[in-house]
């Protein structure tokens, strides 16, 4: 399971990220944003690589015949390291001593990728959790299409 730090940090994330339906302003945002925070002085940076979301429609039981409850689901198991507006990879013991630090993370399974992060952020190294990073979010309405 990932670090209680780590988990908060994704759910601060994707609470401001704009919603689903509009994919390419979401996209960018996690580009943009890391999970370190926005005022990070950080030289690594942690961000979202890509993300798997679900959606569900169900009854809402509490609510009469019309009542529907939309459920959304993000998750994500991949993300960059980034070594920040560098064009070098960072020293294996920074990233260790990052991970831990910052994530309570052990590094493993981390690849180097050629190109840099978005917008040339840096040098970047893709990491693959074990277990997913998990957001989940409910929303009640009536459906008036019946």
């Amino acid at each position: 399971m990932p670090s209680q730090a780590l988990t908060d940090a994704y759910t601060e994330l994707l609470s401001r990220a704009p919603a689903p339906l509009f994919a390419r302003a979401r996209q960018l945002y996690l580009n943009k944003y890391c999970l370190d925070g926005r005022s990070t002085q950080s030289p690594l940076r942690l961000f979202v690589v890509q993300e798997t979301l679900d959606e569900r429609v169900e009854d809402d039981q509490e609510a009469g015949p019309l009542g529907r409850v939309v459920t959304l689901q993000s998750s994500s198991t991949e993300l960059a390291i980034v070594h920040w507006q560098r064009d070098e990879p960072p020293e294996q013991t920074m990233i260790e001593t990052y991970l831990q630090q910052s994530w309570q993370l052990q590094p493993s399974q981390l690849s180097p990728v050629e190109e840099h992060w978005f917008r040339n952020g840096g040098y970047q190294l893709r990491m693959t959790l074990q277990e997913p990073l998990t957001w989940v979010r409910c929303s009640r309405y009536q459906d008036t299409d019946q």
